[in-house]
């Protein structure tokens, strides 16, 4: 079956012809609204620390916290600086107003780039949405700790969970090597560098430059997007069936030893 899925006419195109590649924002330069039918809307700034790796989700449920003790530790080093006066300058920073294009939507797919490469699917996260009712109306922009993917309009007419299991399959092996490679040129040419890079945040995929040139297979049939989709989902779910069994099996087995 994965032989059927896999022979079909495909078309060989750069990530950069795919997709508008583009770093986040700084949070601290641009303002915290959007102005939308004239009316303000918050925006949130998403960072590494506000996705779930176990899933790739958003993590909705600490959001806002995860928002209040950011902004809570910047007031807290801004009063240390002036109490040091480590920075004299009073004057008022003018924010960068955020516009619409900047806006997380369902078809964008961000990148991590400290660290361990990471990719998040955003159609799934927005999938979610619907059981927080506080996120009515959600806008959300990346900060700089992502590179964003934006589907070209040419191909808008793809299968969007298709386009991002490519991305998928990017990170967990073109990218991975990348960081791993750096990890080791972080090692090799300064010994006294091991400890920075043994911490995933002592490795920064930097550019697009160095992302934008991989080519991907793209199959142009939308029919077998879909089927490669169907066969990916079947795949998943027969192994939480698995995973599941085996959970439970393990706890009848303790169940059993402390019964004793």
């Amino acid at each position: 079956m994965l032989l059927l899925l896999l022979t079909d006419v495909y078309e060989p195109i750069t990530l950069d012809n795919l997709f508008h590649i583009s770093t986040g924002l700084l949070e601290d330069k641009h303002e915290r609204f959007i102005e939308h039918n004239n009316d303000q809307r918050k925006v949130w700034f998403l960072h590494m620390g506000d996705m779930r790796a176990n899933d790739g989700l958003i993590d909705f449920e600490n959001l806002a916290n995860n928002e209040e003790d950011l902004i809570h530790n910047r007031l807290k080093r801004e009063k240390k600086k002036i109490a040091t006066k480590k920075d004299t300058s009073n004057d008022p920073i003018d924010l960068i107003p955020i516009t619409e294009k900047r806006l997380i939507q369902p078809t964008d797919y961000l990148l991590c780039v400290r660290g361990v490469p990471a990719g998040y699917s955003m159609i799934k996260s927005m999938n979610e949405l619907k059981k927080y009712k506080r996120f009515e109306n959600f806008c959300a922009v990346a900060t700089h700790h992502f590179i964003i993917f934006k589907l070209r309009d040419n191909y808008s007419n793809m299968n969007i969970h298709y386009i991002h299991l490519i991305l998928d399959s990017i990170v967990k092996n073109e990218l991975l090597d990348l960081y791993n490679n750096k990890k080791k040129g972080l090692v090799s040419n300064n010994s006294n560098k091991l400890a920075t890079s043994n911490n995933n945040q002592g490795v920064i995929i930097t550019g697009i430059k160095e992302i934008k040139d991989i080519k991907v297979k793209v199959f142009k049939r939308l029919e077998k997007q879909d089927e490669i989709v169907s066969f990916h989902n079947e795949i998943v779910d027969a192994t939480k069936k698995i995973e599941e069994k085996s959970l439970q099996y393990n706890n009848s087995i303790n169940l059993n030893f402390n019964s004793k």
